[in-house]
């Protein structure tokens, strides 16, 4: 390989890095995360960066670690981000807008007829809350007074087998 393909891919390796980096920040800002989420993402971002560069660097000299690898990633990096990044953050963000807005529209979709299925089954369910609620009352009275007497018998049944009170 020669040194301008060596060159190419270390430097094409920072920008790729550059790229997953704009993407992790648009990302992160679209959906606004804490603390916590923000540290484990900077974690995934290391790791997909450090595989990231693994690649490239393997592409262009066998991993043979060399001093000019990270002046070139860096040059790749600060390139990118000087002439790309504008653009690119441009268009993860117009990404995110058009899935928001698809989001929103499959949601919008959805709810119509659950809505409908709603103003359908209102008549209904409040037939069967009435008919319900009268069950109930009419075998609350026809019930309450056989439970009472059902209960005062057993109370009675089991005073007799108790011993009766003295009073000392």
């Amino acid at each position: 390989m020669s040194e301008f393909e060596t060159f190419f891919w270390i430097i094409t390796g920072g920008a790729a890095v550059g790229l997953v980096f704009d993407f992790y920040r648009s990302f992160r800002k679209w959906l606004n995360w804490g603390r916590i989420l923000t540290f484990g993402g900077d974690v995934l971002f290391s790791l997909v960066a450090m595989g990231i560069l693994f690649c490239f660097f393997e592409r262009a000299n066998a991993l043979d670690f060399r001093f000019y690898i990270i002046w070139g990633s860096l040059l790749g990096l600060a390139l990118y981000l000087r002439l790309l990044s504008r653009f690119s953050l441009r268009c993860f963000n117009g990404f995110y807008r058009l899935i928001s807005f698809l989001a929103n529209l499959i949601h919008r979709a959805i709810m119509i007829p659950v809505r409908a299925l709603v103003l359908i089954m209102r008549p209904p369910y409040a037939m069967l809350r009435w008919l319900s609620m009268l069950l109930y009352r009419i075998g609350e009275i026809i019930l309450v007074e056989r439970i009472m007497r059902i209960n005062r018998r057993l109370r009675e049944w089991w005073k007799g087998f108790l011993p009766p009170r003295i009073n000392h």
